[in-house]
């Protein structure tokens, strides 16, 4: 398999660990001394970064593990554009990210499940994120994996600003 390839299967396998909400696949992605970095911005505004930079696979397991979500609800993380630059041993990735939110309806009280006649999917989907994500990459015996990982949402978020 190319360098380029992994590279943006890494992404793949960040995406599908955050979905499943898996803080031990999550932490396995990064260096041991990898970082996670948050940002957002208002428009065209730069960038600005938001609460502690998370570093190290501890404190990465940890945030997963620490956050969660309401039950019926998923997030599903696509990713397009990517742009890998490869110098030996190191690289940088650079890609577009959406957010889709599945809202499952509740279920039925009976085991029977949903009545005849409902839709064969019972929700709704809402994009909920959007931006771009900025990555550097070591490769190590076992594959390439983040050093550092920034999300960089173009939409304000309700998050205090880093000080």
């Amino acid at each position: 398999m190319s360098d380029r390839h992994e590279i943006t299967e890494l992404l793949a396998r960040y995406g599908q660990a955050l979905e499943e909400r898996d803080g031990e696949a999550l932490a396995a992605l990064f260096a041991p001394d990898g970082e996670f970095q948050i940002f957002s911005r208002y428009g065209r505004d730069d960038y600005v970064a938001h609460g502690a930079d998370v570093i190290g696979r501890a404190s990465i397991r940890a945030m997963m593990q620490n956050s969660s979500l309401p039950a019926g609800r998923g997030m599903h993380y696509l990713t397009s554009d990517h742009i890998v630059e490869i110098a030996g041993d190191t690289a940088r990735m650079r890609a577009q990210f959406v957010v889709v939110e599945s809202n499952a309806d509740a279920r039925p009280e009976s085991d029977n499940g949903w009545p005849f006649g409902f839709n064969m999917v019972n929700g709704g989907l809402a994009v909920t994120m959007i931006g771009r994500y900025d990555s550097r990459l070591l490769r190590t015996e076992d594959g390439w994996v983040f050093t550092l990982h920034q999300v960089k949402h173009n939409l304000p978020m309700t998050l205090p600003p880093k000080k």
